[in-house]
């Protein structure tokens, strides 16, 4: 038994080896499928990555299609504002000229009483503000503004003079005008109406009462 058994063993040991040596090549060679395969998903996760960025790229579109239009309508609700807060007989479709315009001017008593009997609030008056300066052709500032920034502090210091229980207009805070004149003081020095406007906001949150 022990001569058959000398005999078989290396036939036994040269097949086990042959196998699992044949074994380790079979896994260390890729197959021709596998690698198909990792190519066509590598190709779907582009298309798919590209089709990403184009509907993110629509979607952006989209937003900034809706801003401007929204920022459109907010400009033309105030120029309505204005119109009607600063002209008398003003049509909003006419096309009219800048001398017109300035022939056209309420008065400073008429515009005061318009800002009572519209119930106008001082971030009302406030954008209107804005506008003025950002259509007006020169730097606006306290020793040189335009007319119709003029006529619309004047009008306001007049309504901030009347006692606020005897203005019927609850949404008057009595310092509009003054808050304004700070405010086109701060532009008299080149500071962008931006900076204002977000120093305006932060005021607003921590009840600062002056910025500068």
């Amino acid at each position: 038994m022990k001569i058959v058994h000398l005999l078989l063993w290396p036939v036994v040991c040269g097949f086990t080896s042959e196998n699992s040596s044949r074994s380790s090549s079979d896994l260390a060679r890729p197959t021709s499928s596998g690698t198909a395969t990792s190519a066509e998903d590598a190709l779907a996760l582009l298309s798919e990555a590209k089709a990403l960025r184009q509907e993110a790229s629509m979607l952006q579109e989209q937003l900034n299609r809706e801003k401007e239009e929204r920022i459109r309508k907010e400009r033309e609700k105030v120029d309505n504002l204005i119109d009607l807060l600063l002209f008398h007989g003003m049509n909003p479709e006419s096309n009219t000229s800048e001398e017109s315009k300035q022939q056209l001017l309420h008065t400073e008593e008429q515009v005061a009483q318009l800002l009572i009997s519209k119930r106008m609030s001082f971030d009302m008056v406030n954008q209107c503000f804005d506008r003025i300066v950002e259509q007006a052709n020169r730097p606006q500032s306290i020793d040189s503004c335009s007319p119709l920034l003029s006529l619309l502090l004047d009008a306001a210091c007049q309504v901030d003079c009347i006692e606020r229980k005897e203005n019927p207009n609850k949404r008057w805070n009595g310092r509009v005008e003054r808050d304004l004149r700070k405010k086109l003081f701060v532009l008299g020095y080149g500071i962008r109406i931006e900076d204002v406007q977000k120093k305006d906001a932060i005021r607003s949150i921590t009840g600062e009462k002056d910025y500068f």
